[in-house]
């Protein structure tokens, strides 16, 4: 039987591709393969894992072109290049206004949203005239197991 499931949403990938065309760069197989890796699951991956999973589409693709991929990814504003204290830099494609909270026993790390209807400016004490533009904070903790799988974060 055909599947007749339609959505009014395009895949997260198209989305991926359209945005990196608007950033004005090439969706080229190597960034197609970086995107599809990262987007894998919702684990903030770290280069090398990215790398492990880009072989799996691409078996050619070397460790300095996902270094390349990411870097430029992130520069243009297609994924985000997160910074955990002296850990391994991990990798973002979620651009809703979150923050991450970073389990310090195990070093997973979920997205948590904004509840609805706030935005950052809402929620600290800016002075006066500062608008924001872009947010990076990070909450430290524990993360109870249930939220460990990749559906969850």
């Amino acid at each position: 039987m055909k599947n007749t499931t339609t959505t009014s949403e395009p895949p997260r990938s198209m989305q991926t591709a359209s945005v990196v065309k608007r950033a004005g760069l090439r969706m080229t197989k190597q960034r197609r393969a970086v995107v599809d890796a990262i987007l894998a699951s919702k684990d903030h991956p770290t280069a090398g894992v990215i790398y492990e999973r880009a072989k799996e589409i691409e078996p050619g693709i070397s460790l300095a072109t996902i270094y390349n991929c990411l870097e430029t990814m992130a520069k243009a504003g297609v994924i985000n290049h997160l910074h955990f204290d002296n850990g391994p830099s991990r990798f973002c494609p979620n651009f809703v206004p979150h923050v991450h909270v970073l389990d310090d026993s195990n070093n997973k790390v979920i997205d948590v949203q904004l509840k609805p209807g706030l935005c950052p400016e809402d929620i600290f004490d800016l002075p006066e005239g500062v608008s924001i533009t872009s947010m990076e904070a990070c909450l430290r903790g524990s993360i109870p197991a249930q939220y460990h799988s990749h559906e969850h974060q």
